[in-house]
């Protein structure tokens, strides 16, 4: 039983840097913040879905994989709803999420605007321990079962500020500490869920007509599980061309790219490397996006409420 839990243990730990408390660190958010924060929600675009497949550490056996799909959009005047879908696997490993996202947004002086975020969240971990190469037939955990699995029910509210080209948000993805309904404390931080929360921040300077710099920074905390920093840097011209760098802690360096054609259709591709390889076999990782927004129109664009009225 023990070494059950030993290589259950080491696997899921090779996978921390990627899988915060089973949830894969994406870098879509550089240009889709509704995948870390519900309060983006309806608020830059009348309607927007994006897909991303995301692979890293290629070139290794049983390496992450996670496939992500948004979607959300403008629900009257000042409210947003939208929803979120994500799969991932690593080794041994499983999860699936669901979220279900409503903002609103409350105008609070001219050119300031809060966004108050929450999410309804379903999401099921599994562990296959028919790939435990070195268990004990004899644990009762495994006996007559292929499959550990749960699945649990969770919610999150999150907090968005924007001055004109400045955001700044915190959220709270999971404000419930599922435990696993197995007895073995080795399983509640695989297969049950802790708090965590993150602080998002991203500001633009014009650098002329159609020129801007993009500036983002993204710090993310789960209880009993490293912290994350994220720092990026973005050219973007007319919104519709985009090419930066990050620096995510512990020495990953990464590039993004990205097309709008028409401002409509939206490509992405990101490749991140490290300061080290796993035996020298690792390839990086591979993110790819494809998406569809639909902007505003003058004639369409909401007129948020003010607080005073």
């Amino acid at each position: 039983m023990r070494k059950t839990f030993i290589l259950i243990a080491f696997v899921f730990g090779i996978c921390a840097e990627l899988f915060s408390q089973q949830f894969p660190t994406l870098d879509n958010y550089l240009f889709n913040p509704v995948a870390i924060s519900p309060a983006f929600v309806g608020k830059s675009y009348q309607f927007e879905t994006y897909l991303t497949y995301r692979t890293a550490w290629t070139g290794l056996t049983g390496a992450p994989t996670a496939g992500f799909l948004s979607l959300d959009g403008n629900v009257g005047k000042n409210m947003g709803l939208g929803g979120t879908f994500m799969l991932s696997k690593a080794g041994i490993y499983k999860n699936f999420t669901f979220n279900l996202d409503y903002a609103y947004h409350l105008r609070i002086a001219k050119l300031h605007v809060l966004s108050f975020g929450i999410n309804a969240a379903v999401y099921q971990n599994s562990v296959d321990v028919t790939e435990v190469v070195d268990a004990d037939p004899s644990d009762p955990i495994i006996t007559g079962s292929d499959k550990l699995s749960e699945t649990y029910l969770n919610v999150g509210f999150s907090l968005l500020y924007n001055w004109k080209d400045l955001n700044i948000c915190f959220a709270f993805p999971l404000l419930i500490n599922n435990r696993s309904l197995y007895s073995n404390n080795d399983y509640n931080h695989i297969l049950g869920m802790d708090h965590n929360w993150l602080f998002y921040a991203n500001y633009s300077v014009d650098l002329g007509k159609l020129w801007k710099l993009k500036f983002d920074l993204l710090y993310r905390d789960t209880q009993f599980s490293p912290w994350t920093l994220d720092f990026s840097t973005m050219v973007k011209y007319n919104d519709s061309f985009w090419l930066g760098l990050f620096y995510r802690k512990n020495n990953i360096i990464g590039v993004t790219a990205g097309v709008a054609i028409v401002h409509s259709v939206v490509i992405n591709y990101n490749y991140e490397f490290a300061g080290f390889t796993m035996n020298g076999q690792s390839g990086g990782s591979h993110e790819f996006t494809l998406g569809y927004r639909l902007p505003f129109t003058t004639k369409k664009a909401p007129e948020l409420k003010d607080y005073n009225k």
